[in-house]
């Protein structure tokens, strides 16, 4: 994972809303396609992100380092979209300007969710941020003798 990446995800980790201000863009985006919401700038996605901080409380928003499998990148570290705990990413594609990173993470509800953050820059800095979160969902047992099971 490349030093900028990292460091964005830790300062996502650790709310820190400053550093996140210092990474992005000034014409910063970042959607949620399944909610269908849009956070326009840095200030706009603080304000919706401080308000989980208070709903949910800092407790659930640590998080654990893992190490990944079979990886594009072998990574040893962990981002915790809020409200997220506990959320390894299991792998990170960086090719320049466009970053992917899937992870799996738990809601304080219990619920698990495998996300993927797609991170596309401009000047350096996080211009654009797509993040998706999916349930997931037993295989069919019809796919079994063409399938092998996967551990993330």
């Amino acid at each position: 994972m490349s030093e900028r990446v990292r460091r964005y995800q830790e300062a996502t980790a650790r709310l820190d809303f400053a550093a996140l201000g210092e990474l992005r863009h000034p014409d910063y985006i970042c959607t949620y396609p399944q909610s269908g919401e849009r956070f326009r700038g840095h200030d706009n996605w603080v304000g919706a992100h401080t308000d989980y901080a208070t709903r949910f409380g800092r407790e659930h928003l640590a998080h654990q380092t893992v190490r990944g499998g079979r990886q594009k990148a072998k990574v040893s570290s962990a981002v915790t979209p809020m409200p997220f705990v506990s959320t390894p990413i299991i792998q990170v594609s960086d090719t320049g300007d466009l970053v992917t990173l899937e992870g799996k993470g738990r809601w304080p509800d219990g619920k698990v969710y495998y996300w993927v953050q797609i991170l596309e820059y401009r000047d350096g800095l996080v211009w654009r941020e797509t993040n998706y979160f999916a349930e997931p969902f037993e295989a069919p047992r019809w796919r079994a003798p063409f399938t092998e099971p996967i551990d993330n």
